[in-house]
């Protein structure tokens, strides 16, 4: 009787089983694709968690939202090496609806914005012809579906330059001001500065905590100004890509026109995690802006522990759906403790990573609890036989308003014998007790980042050449002395 019993539940058992699995499936056959939206890998030296964006939908571009954690496996591949199986630690569906969305809305403003849908009207007088009439009524309607007080929105017109930017905010009304602000250019300002625009955009959202997205809408293609004095220093199309990938950001794309560059506007949002949409009719935009942000709101959310391998760059592959026939992939910047890469993984490196632990958590003492009078800029470390640097400790305060690290003898930090330095780099000013690092001739890194302007806080970790640097603002109340 009891071996009866014990088989029945087992049986029941691997029934439930069974039948969870074929549900799992069965809602995983909705799904048509899959997109790594997202790659937040800011706790990788704290904890080495990588927080994975993933969007699923169907194939009229709807969200599916009834995945399990089960319906997804995840593998991470660093340089060369063999493809390795992540475990998932974490999973939840549509987060962004509780932690908000950071916006930015990229609309070009160049001539062929004021033809009419077809193209065939070009110097109609009436402004409801317009193509650009329509994307403004399509972005004021997203505005009023955005209802959550953690969202925030940006928007940044352009044609032959920047016109006009706005970083994400609540403050929905100054989209609205900007948008009436936006006016048919002239002839020598009906350049289409796609690229330039785009690899600025990201700047305007970077920093911003949680999910960060790019959604731009052209009705051409990249139709450049020779010897634009609004971009002097042009990164094109791979740059814009590079940057928002860095960065974590996602850029979608939207096409309003048969004259649309579907396969660079396809390009960019692939490559960053984005989606690329075609609209040939203007009225279909309102619609399709809010399908994006439903697309958003919907993601789900997976944690995992980056693998030890040491990469610049790791791959990230997420696969989907019974017999895992839906994959997506996508590359992610990990590079290691302040921006050194290793280029293979050798014995003294377990040495270093406790060391460096310890390092972090010297620093960290240094900076909430033995904080020094007055700001300073303390060298940390410097690489290379030949390196040298004069000025260990700079004081910023006694009335001092700028200090310059480089290579010159005239800089108050002068680091010799670093092929990488050459004269002045970097200048960090004081105003008003904030202090700003500003490199102009070529970027630095502060906390793993290039930069070249930046407003320092405590226990920033600046990099020069091969020198590290930390800044340290000193006691509240000294900074301005």
């Amino acid at each position: 009787m009891k071996s009866h019993i014990f088989c029945m539940v087992i049986f029941c058992a691997l029934v439930i089983g069974t039948a969870a699995e074929a549900d799992d499936a069965q809602a995983a056959a909705g799904v048509d694709s899959i997109r790594i939206s997202q790659i937040d890998g800011s706790s990788l030296l704290i904890n080495q968690r990588v927080r994975v964006y993933l969007s699923a939908t169907d194939a009229g571009g709807n969200p599916v939202t009834d995945l399990g954690k089960e319906s997804f496996t995840l593998t991470e591949t660093a340089g060369r090496g063999p493809e390795k199986p992540r475990e998932i630690l974490s999973f939840s569906q549509g987060i962004n609806a509780n932690e908000g969305i950071n916006l930015l809305l990229i609309l070009d403003n160049s001539g062929s914005m004021y033809w009419d849908g077809s193209g065939r009207v070009k110097n109609s007088s009436d402004p409801m012809d317009w193509r650009v009439t329509y994307a403004k009524d399509a972005i004021l309607s997203l505005l009023n579906e955005i209802k959550n007080p953690l969202d925030k929105v940006g928007l940044l017109t352009f044609n032959v330059k920047i016109q006009k930017v706005i970083r994400p905010s609540d403050d929905k009304g100054r989209i609205g001001t900007a948008l009436e602000e936006a006016v048919k250019p002239s002839e020598e300002e009906a350049y289409t500065e796609l690229y330039e625009t785009v690899y600025n955009g990201v700047s305007y959202i970077r920093g911003f905590k949680g999910r960060r997205v790019i959604v731009v809408l052209s009705d051409g293609q990249n139709f450049p100004m020779k010897n634009n004095p609004a971009f002097t220093k042009r990164r094109g199309i791979e740059g814009a890509i590079e940057a928002a990938q860095r960065e974590g950001i996602s850029v979608f794309t939207i096409g309003l026109s048969t004259k649309a560059d579907r396969t660079n506007l396809s390009k960019i949002a692939r490559e960053t995690g984005g989606a690329f949409f075609t609209v040939y009719d203007p009225q279909e935009l309102k619609g399709l802006y809010s399908l994006i942000r439903n697309q958003i709101l919907n993601e789900y959310l997976v944690t995992y522990a980056a693998a030890m391998d040491p990469a610049e760059k790791k791959l990230i592959r997420v696969r989907a759906g019974d017999g895992e026939r839906l994959e997506a992939e996508r590359l992610y910047f990990s590079a290691t403790l302040f921006g050194i890469p290793v280029k293979e993984l050798r014995y003294p490196l377990f040495l270093f990573a406790p060391a460096a632990l310890v390092l972090l958590f010297l620093l960290s003492r240094v900076r909430f609890i033995y904080r020094k009078a007055a700001p300073t800029l303390s060298v940390l470390t410097v690489a290379g036989k030949k390196a040298r640097a004069r000025g260990r400790t700079i004081a910023l305060g006694a009335g001092k308003t700028q200090v310059t690290i480089g290579g010159s003898d005239d800089d108050d930090l002068t680091i010799s014998g670093d092929p990488k330095v050459r004269l002045t780099e970097v200048a960090v000013e004081r105003k008003g007790g904030v202090y700003t690092l500003k490199a102009e001739k070529s970027p630095v890194t502060v906390n793993n980042r290039a930069v070249k302007t930046r407003v320092l806080k405590s226990g920033d970790v600046i990099r020069v050449g091969d020198t590290t640097v930390v800044f340290d603002e000193g006691r509240a109340g000294d900074a301005g002395k």
